[in-house]
């Protein structure tokens, strides 16, 4: 069954790592876990343009796909496909994306990376979200979800 909105928006306030997709030059995936943060329903995930191939794959092909998924039963999920935009890197975002996966050790993590020049902080307002959480009733798969309002 899919989540309603609320129910996604609780599933990724969690701290989880997510899946990051993009397509190189030649047309292979390439599958990358990240940090984020989900706000105003977006994903804010930061990553380096150069040392990660990430730069490249997003100049021959701008869409990518990220995957949220729950490690424990009943399995939830949540898929995102769109766009994302390359936004001011700020050591407040870098914070809050950090900071999730663990205070101190964010706090440290977030100011090495400031000084790393090819760190970005991208901005993935999602074109289509797929959602499914398996403790309801019922087998349906994944379903998209209203992204108006």
């Amino acid at each position: 069954m899919p989540m309603t909105r609320e129910e996604i928006d609780a599933f990724l306030s969690e701290p989880r790592l997510c899946a990051f997709a993009t397509v190189d030059a030649e047309g292979h995936p390439r599958l990358r876990p990240l940090w984020f943060v989900w706000r105003d329903g977006a994903f804010w995930l930061t990553t380096r343009l150069e040392a990660r191939h990430t730069g490249r794959d997003l100049e021959t092909s701008p869409s990518v796909a990220v995957s949220v998924a729950s490690e424990d039963r009943p399995y939830r999920a949540v898929i995102a496909h769109g766009r994302p935009e390359v936004v001011e890197r700020t050591e407040e975002l870098l914070l809050a994306i950090a900071t999730r996966y663990g205070d101190p050790e964010g706090r440290r993590w977030a100011v090495r990376s400031m000084k790393e020049p090819d760190r970005v902080i991208l901005r993935l307002a999602p074109d289509t979200l797929l959602s499914w959480d398996y403790s309801r009733e019922g087998t349906e798969g994944p379903k998209r979800t209203d992204l108006e309002g």
